[in-house]
């Protein structure tokens, strides 16, 4: 899904996340590529579904903002993961690790400013870890605060810069 947004002279294409959630896994997953939406909303990739909340980002290199790496990770059986991160450094770190296949860039944000917070029309983006729990790592991202609070109560870390913001997104 790809739309036109902005104010005033300030226009940038977004697309729109969807976010999904595998009851047995107890894992969330996000994707902005239509192909993929289209297999979990049919079932292909079973035991996912939607969660009703969805974000905006940016295409891959929308001049402005930092591409985002998609990782996935089949090491811990039966369950498997995935893991996106915006950070140059971290996307290396992640890519030398052969527990995790790099599956490319597949979205874009902002940088948040090292006390996460965003500029104008763009909001802040959480991060959440999981702690291995069950098993298996699993990560939530999110623009919602009231989320974020649920999250943190259930246990779930904070990741980023303040209370976990590792990107800012378009409104």
């Amino acid at each position: 899904v790809i739309a036109v947004s902005g104010t005033g002279t300030d226009t940038a294409t977004t697309i729109e996340l969807i976010e999904y959630y595998h009851a047995a896994f107890d894992h969330y997953f996000i994707t902005g590529i239509p192909d993929e939406i289209s297999k979990l909303d049919a079932g292909v990739f079973q035991g996912w579904a939607r969660t009703g909340l969805k974000f905006k980002a940016y295409p891959v290199d929308t001049p402005s903002a930092s591409n985002v790496c998609r990782f996935f990770s089949t090491s811990f059986d039966p369950k498997s993961s995935h893991f996106y991160t915006a950070d140059a450094a971290e996307c290396a770190t992640v890519k030398a690790n052969a527990n995790w296949q790099f599956e490319g860039e597949v979205f874009g944000v902002a940088q948040a400013s090292a006390a996460g917070e965003c500029a104008a029309g763009r909001i802040p983006l959480y991060r959440l870890y999981n702690d291995g729990e069950g098993s298996a790592p699993n990560h939530r991202y999110t623009t919602d605060t009231q989320v974020w609070s649920l999250m943190v109560a259930n246990g779930w870390i904070p990741e980023g810069s303040g209370v976990g913001v590792v990107a800012c997104v378009p409104q």
